[in-house]
């Protein structure tokens, strides 16, 4: 009895560890405008360009896309990429325009930024453990709203911090990863 004991937790110290991993390295992958942290950075500025972006200064990309009711979408992104850090933040408002009244039926995200949103999502509050799951306040996810810890940056594990916010009106994905 005594030698199963340390077997059943270094086995349970290992599934942490490749748990821990896989999230780490799912998150590593994310594309966000198909740009993931692990995409070398001489590489961004010709995936953003043929993504229709425009480079407005060294770390800033952004675009414009027609919204409705005469309105534009401006889409930001913004690159981190220093020895302790690398991180990409999106962000996507709605410009121009006059808003009357607040929508009576919630729209759904932009194709674009759903399946994104999603994966986000997905590694957050489905592959997380539970106790992360319950700090971060997963959100029921729906195809107009999809959220987590009020939009407001969540740590996972010792490395990473992701925040989400997703709906028709705007959307904003971070991920940062520290490398130290």
């Amino acid at each position: 009895m005594q030698n199963k004991l340390p077997v059943v937790f270094i086995g349970f110290l290992l599934s942490f560890i490749t748990h821990a991993a896989d999230i780490n390295h799912s998150l590593l992958t994310v594309e966000i405008e198909g740009v993931s942290l692990s995409t070398p950075i001489g590489a961004i500025p010709i995936i953003l360009e043929i993504q229709g972006y425009n480079q407005v200064s060294s770390t800033t990309y952004t675009k414009r896309s027609p919204a409705d009711g005469q309105r534009m979408s401006i889409h930001r992104i913004e690159i981190t990429d220093t020895n302790d850090l690398r991180q990409i933040s999106y962000v996507r408002e709605k410009s121009g325009g006059r808003i009357k009244s607040p929508p009576k039926v919630e729209k759904p995200i932009l194709e674009s930024e759903l399946g994104t949103a999603q994966r986000i999502y997905h590694i957050v509050c489905a592959e997380a453990s539970a106790k992360e799951q319950n700090e971060g306040l997963c959100q029921p996810a729906t195809t107009s709203n999809i959220i987590f810890n009020h939009g407001k940056p969540m740590k996972i594990g010792s490395n990473f911090e992701v925040s989400l916010n997703a709906t028709d009106a705007s959307t904003v994905m971070r991920l940062k990863y520290s490398k130290n």
